[in-house]
């Protein structure tokens, strides 16, 4: 019998069913998603799958109740096979949500667990996700910007082979199996739910007072709930897509697109009207829903979050003992002014006091970059505009009839300047953050490793000590940041990016800290060396034997966090596979050296051992490697 945790609305009473099942049969899924465990002094592993299924009706009783066949040679059980069955999580529309828990303990060695999971006569084709060993550090890829932006040509060349990149993961994965992947931001696109006709004629309003007083009414959550259904589903079921979903455990962070397009940067009496809110309880449901695998109501019981008020969603989680990932919610709180409001600082900070020892490495996911070239005087002048927008009515019809201003009577492209860190308007709070990394990597003595998407292009920046070290390894304050995006999306003209670069070059922080972007990508790319048009994911493994290639203690790499950007080269033609590589190594802090944390099996280095670079390695996140050599043409 299963747990009915919350029902849905009364929107199948009212609208019908979603035509979904003419597409898709009357099951979407299985997606597979990383809970908990695997981290320090832990032997269990904790997931969760979900599934949708559906009768073709209004009437979610009528849907089929889904089991799970979940076959583990380490299960306990003779046969090694348990047959599972799922909470309710949600109804909408004719489908019905469900949910399976999963926990498994973990073995000597790593190992495949096969599932299938059958709804009336519908049975899924068995699919087989690995479990790390005891002590293990996963092998995890980060991926972000699923999707295609309005303004991508329906003739654009990533359209025509969307999941390429996707192919490329799924047969590295089928060689050196992937533990976990980390969906950075921006898993889909939901920018078109405006396209609706309800909210087409909102966004028409010519009175901007008008707009921002309108009613949030039934034909706009009508209208949306069906938008999000059904462009989750069509997104999650993409051909590659949704193999990956169901054989590699998810752990997903939203941005701007999963809700759209910038939200949380718009003015405030646009931000805070009745439509904009309306809609983001639907956007918010459904990406509780498909990314979290949970509601309001069933996570008051699940407790998954580092704050469960329903107000942020932020985690801690480890894939493996040495490797902590910080997921930071920057979208659920962000206003104009602010990034994230101060309680979410001391939330964050308390929570990485609080880590257990042994943890070497820490990866902070930001959805945005830290790290970026900024663009001088612009935001003040799109800043002016949008005050004579709201002020002067004969210049807000003429800025609308050239397309200076979007839908919501701010400038086009002001809501993409300071939507990132290193706007003006966040530059204090930028600086806060940076102080509460630095906090991070000197209270634990843990490298801090910044991972972000968003940008539509690869890219290496890093924060250092001033004065700089010899050997940036030895370095408390060093903090590489890789900016992989997108998996998916095209990224800009390469023109535009030589031009962005034009702004960036090494600059203080504060009085004892830099930043700067590194020149990842040359001499291949001798004109884009620190910013790459081109669409990429991140490959991640420790550097930690018997996990990476044979090292001893004294190697450079030894405990490091190795990320490697695979890039798609179309321009050389297809090879199948991502055409570049570009390896960036994170060496373990200077005090895991010293004081010889555990790697692999919970063994340990000797004591005495210092990590001292050659001078080939000094420069680490400077000199990456193409395909596993020093990068050349």
């Amino acid at each position: 019998m299963a747990e009915v945790i919350e029902a849905g609305s009364l929107q199948d009473e009212l609208f019908g069913p979603s035509p979904l099942s003419d597409e898709f049969g009357n099951v979407a899924g299985p997606f597979l998603r990383f809970q908990s465990g695997c981290g320090p002094g832990e032997e269990a592993w904790l997931g969760s799958v979900l599934i949708l299924t559906s009768n073709g009706t209004t009437d979610p009783a009528a849907a089929p109740q889904p089991t799970l066949t979940l076959t583990d040679d380490n299960a306990g059980s003779a046969s090694g096979t348990q047959e599972l069955t799922p909470s309710k999580l949600d109804d909408c529309l004719g489908w019905v949500f469900w949910r399976f828990e999963i926990e498994l303990q973990l073995a000597p060695w790593q190992r495949p667990v096969q599932y299938s999971v059958t709804a009336g006569d519908t049975t899924t084709k068995t699919y087989s996700f690995w479990l790390p060993a005891v002590g293990q550090p996963m092998h995890w890829g980060y991926t972000s910007c699923n999707g295609f932006s309005g303004s991508i040509p329906q003739d654009a060349p990533e359209r025509q082979d969307a999941t390429y990149l996707w192919r490329d993961m799924l047969r590295l994965h089928s060689a050196f199996p992937l533990h976990c992947l980390v969906g950075g931001g921006d898993q889909l696109y939901n920018d078109a739910v405006f396209k609706e006709p309800t909210l087409h004629a909102w966004g028409n309003l010519e009175e901007h007072e008008v707009k921002v007083a309108a009613d949030w009414t039934n034909e706009m959550l009508d209208q949306s709930t069906r938008f999000y259904l059904e462009n989750y589903v069509r997104s999650f079921v993409m051909e590659d897509v949704c193999d990956a979903y169901a054989q590699i455990p998810q752990v997903m962070v939203w941005d701007d697109h999963d809700l759209w397009d910038g939200y949380g940067s718009y003015d405030k009496p646009i931000q805070e009207c009745k439509v904009f809110q309306g809609l983001f309880s639907v956007a918010r449901r459904f990406y509780l829903l498909f990314q979290q695998h949970t509601t309001d109501k069933f996570n008051k019981v699940k407790q998954e979050f580092l704050t469960n008020d329903g107000t942020e969603f932020h985690f801690l989680k480890y894939l493996g003992p040495q490797v902590a990932v910080l997921g930071v919610d920057m979208r659920s709180q962000r206003t104009k002014a602010r990034i994230m409001p101060p309680s979410t600082f001391a939330l964050l900070k308390r929570t990485v006091d609080e880590m257990p020892p042994g943890t070497q490495h820490l990866v902070v996911l930001s959805g945005i970059p830290l790290i970026f070239p900024t663009v001088p005087s612009a935001e003040s002048v799109l800043g002016c505009i949008s005050t004579l927008s709201r002020n002067v009515r004969a210049f807000r019809g003429m800025a609308r009839a050239t397309g200076i201003l979007d839908r919501f009577d701010q400038p086009e492209l002001l809501d993409d300047l300071i939507d990132g860190w290193v706007a003006e308007v966040h530059a204090e709070e930028r600086l806060e953050f940076i102080h509460l990394l630095q906090h991070f990597a000197t209270a634990k003595n843990v490298r801090v490793s910044i991972l972000s998407g968003d940008a539509h292009v690869a890219g290496v920046g890093r924060l250092y000590s001033k004065p700089k070290f010899k050997n940036i390894a030895d370095d408390p304050l060093f903090m590489p940041q890789i900016v992989s995006s997108a998996i998916m999306n095209a990224p800009p003209p390469t023109g535009a990016v030589k031009m962005l670069m034009q702004t960036n070059w090494a600059t203080n922080v504060d009085s004892k800290t830099r930043q700067k972007l590194v020149r990842a990508f040359y001499p291949h790319h001798p004109r884009t060396d620190k910013l790459l048009a081109a669409r990429n994911w991140c490959d991640i493994s420790l550097c930690a034997p018997p996990f990476a290639p044979p090292m001893v203690p004294e190697d450079p790499e030894f405990g490091g966090l190795r990320f490697v950007l695979r890039v798609e080269n179309a321009h050389k033609g297809r090879a199948g596979h991502a055409e570049e590589t570009y390896v960036v190594l994170a060496p373990r802090h200077p005090q895991a050296a010293k004081v010889g944390l555990a790697t692999g099996f919970g063994k340990s280095v000797d004591s005495h051992v210092m990590l001292s670079l050659p001078s080939q390695h000094r420069k680490v996140s400077d000199a990456p490697r193409q395909n596993g050599k020093a990068a050349h043409k």
